[in-house]
């Protein structure tokens, strides 16, 4: 009967793990799509305040990187938050002794006193790290497919993006690229919706010059691959009968010696 409990409890198991295996991949793909139609809409300017906000955000974080360092940063803003605090609160408090002439409060006595508020949601942190998580797993799998060539155009448009952007930062600062590529894509993608059709009809010539160009080079590459085949095999056929050819003559000499010996009679 214990036999029969676990065989029986042994396909269920599998059955939940590959349930829950399939449950997270989709969670993670809907993820992915959610975050990448948020970004598409950001770079599109559908909402032109909120996209110029968070390009002035980024250009501006990244100028201050350049500028300062990480620990000036965040020493400067602690700094600004103090000192603006304690005229603040300086002030609110001298106003409520004079003007009001009452006893004063802390302005933010309310946020002190209360113990039970937490400043950091554990429940958001767990949510943003899953969503972390899910947006790593999607790049990985994402770089593994172009690596190992899932879809030749893919990985041919990936290779030239890498190479051009290996050459060009041998030259020009990270810093400038990072800062190029956050501007270019705030307006290609409102260049490319004013122009599509212009744009697609460039992008699938350029695509047919690319297609042509390597079965060219494909061909060329198969033809001196027959040709060195070919001469390969000639070469070891020709050694081959040379040695061949050679060990028949050495053996034949040997029989001929052999023969020639006279026979000495004895008396």
């Amino acid at each position: 009967m214990a036999i029969d409990n676990q065989t029986e409890g042994t396909p269920l198991t599998s059955t939940a793990t590959r349930t829950y295996d399939k449950g997270a991949r989709g969670q993670r793909n809907e993820t992915t799509r959610r975050i990448t139609a948020e970004v598409l809409r950001i770079c599109k300017w559908e909402n032109p305040i909120r996209s110029a906000i968070i390009l002035f955000g980024l250009i501006a974080s990244i100028i201050l990187t350049q500028r300062y360092s990480l620990l000036q940063i965040i020493t400067g803003s602690l700094t600004i938050a103090i000192t603006v605090n304690l005229l603040y609160v300086f002030g609110a408090q001298f106003t409520q002794t004079v003007v009001s002439d009452r006893p004063s409060t802390h302005p933010w006595s309310n946020v002190l006193e209360d113990k039970d508020t937490d400043l950091l949601n554990k429940e958001s942190a767990v949510h943003y790290s899953s969503i972390v998580v899910d947006v790593a797993e999607t790049v990985a799998r994402a770089v593994t497919r172009i690596v190992l060539i899932e879809d030749r155009n893919t990985s041919l448009k990936w290779l030239a993006i890498f190479f051009t952007t290996w050459r060009i930062s041998a030259y020009v600062p990270s810093r400038i690229l990072i800062l190029g590529f956050i501007i270019s894509a705030f307006i290609f993608p409102r260049l490319y919706i004013s122009n599509k059709d212009l744009i697609d009809a460039r992008l699938h010539q350029g695509q047919a010059i690319l297609n042509s160009q390597f079965q060219r080079t494909q061909e060329f590459a198969s033809a001196k691959l027959a040709t060195a085949k070919e001469a390969t095999q000639t070469y070891v056929d020709k050694t081959k009968s040379a040695v061949e050819s050679k060990t028949n003559t050495g053996s034949n000499a040997g029989t001929s010696t052999t023969t020639s010996v006279p026979s000495q009679k004895l008396d």
